[in-house]
């Protein structure tokens, strides 16, 4: 079928449902999800086909975003916020990525329990956001305490402009732990935190981010990265210390979207997955350390800070109408995490989260510490 005449047939199928905006919305989804016809050198992932020679998707209808897998745009009278966030990021995604997606040797089996396990650590009050110690993670989960798909309080967008850190060894580190020092800074749906104590650890269903990776000898390596349930993790384009990279996840029960691009180079990426067990239950915003060397996660990179800038979510019923959530929301079904090292006694990697301060509603600053910054962490 041609373009136009494809065009032509979704548009009179969206304007049947023009009076029901959660119709319409539902129709444009399916729509994104049908037009990634384009297959990656990995079997689950689709991409989607070229868009025309000056496509500009601050200009585009929604039916054009939808076919050539831009994210849909927010509302930009009702949701300034979000829609200044996307319109950003469209208009630095210039240049389609269309190369392999190379698989990187880490996993997320089962962390083994910390040496020194401590007391639970969640936040027992009433109000304010829940404070938990991992093995792996520090940032910030909004959850709704779903077990399954609910089509109007399950989560199914979240985003963020993630900052790519220098990545290093710690400063007085005395040698290398494991051959690698990583770091993965992800905005992704589905994520929980398993596990008692400071052995709690964190997984993802669906996430998308930077990876950074520090060889005990070599060069640091940096990439655009998606995460995909239990098949591991995927590396998209390079990208480099400083670069801006806006991530766009969507989690939808049958077929989800990830949408990442660096502003600063203008290279994106767009893919669908299949999900059937997608849950809706959390929106994330984590920089983790990743699995194994041994029982335990490779020691931390040093990323001395990382920034989250204009990270949100929405709903499923909140994606048919204008507003959302911010990560800096306050309530008690928020959980803020902290990496400890491997004893699970000393924070590596904090967290800064509020509605108000320096980082205000949208933002969050991670900061390596302790003994991943300035070295000698525990290995046993």
């Amino acid at each position: 079928m041609k373009m136009t005449a494809f065009f032509t047939v979704v548009a009179s199928v969206l304007l049947s449902h023009a009076t029901l905006a959660v119709a319409e919305s539902d129709a444009l989804q399916a729509l994104r999800a049908s037009a990634a016809t384009v297959p990656t050198n990995n079997p689950g992932i689709h991409t989607f086909a070229e868009p025309p020679a000056g496509f500009d998707p601050v200009k585009a209808s929604d039916i054009q975003l939808a076919v050539y897998g831009f994210p849909p745009r927010p509302d930009p009278q009702a949701d300034p916020v979000h829609y200044a966030f996307w319109e950003r990021a469209m208009q630095s995604a210039k240049i389609h990525w269309t190369g392999e997606l190379k698989p990187l040797p880490y996993t997320r089996p089962a962390i083994a329990p910390a040496v020194s396990p401590q007391p639970q650590t969640a936040n027992t009050t009433s109000s304010g956001p829940q404070q938990i110690k991992t093995d792996n993670a520090a940032g910030v989960t909004l959850t709704n305490g779903l077990e399954s798909w609910n089509n109007e309080s399950s989560f199914v967008l979240a985003y963020a402009q993630i900052t790519v850190p220098t990545a290093q060894m710690p400063f007085s580190s005395h040698g290398c732990t494991a051959t690698d020092y990583t770091e993965v800074s992800l905005v992704g749906i589905d994520g929980d935190d398993s596990g008692t104590g400071n052995s709690k650890a964190f997984g993802s269903m669906l996430q998308a981010g930077i990876y950074s990776d520090v060889p005990c000898h070599g060069t640091p390596l940096y990439y655009a990265e998606i995460e995909y349930g239990d098949g591991g993790l995927a590396s998209v384009f390079p990208v480099s210390p400083g670069d801006v990279v806006n991530v766009t996840v969507e989690g939808f029960p049958g077929t989800s979207y990830l949408f990442l691009n660096d502003l600063t180079t203008q290279a994106y990426g767009n893919y669908t997955i299949a999900t059937p067990d997608i849950v809706g239950k959390s929106a994330n915003w984590i920089v983790e350390r990743l699995c194994c060397t041994g029982n335990l996660p490779y020691p931390l990179a040093n990323t001395i800070g990382i920034a989250f800038q204009s990270a949100g979510a929405q709903t499923q019923a909140q994606f048919h109408s204008p507003y959302g959530e911010y990560v800096g929301s306050q309530a008690a079904s928020t959980k803020v995490l902290t990496m400890m090292d491997n004893n699970g006694t000393t924070s590596i990697e904090v967290v800064t989260q509020g509605s108000a301060g320096p980082e205000g509603l949208t933002g969050l600053w991670f900061q390596t510490t302790g003994c991943a910054y300035l070295g000698d962490c525990p290995v046993q």
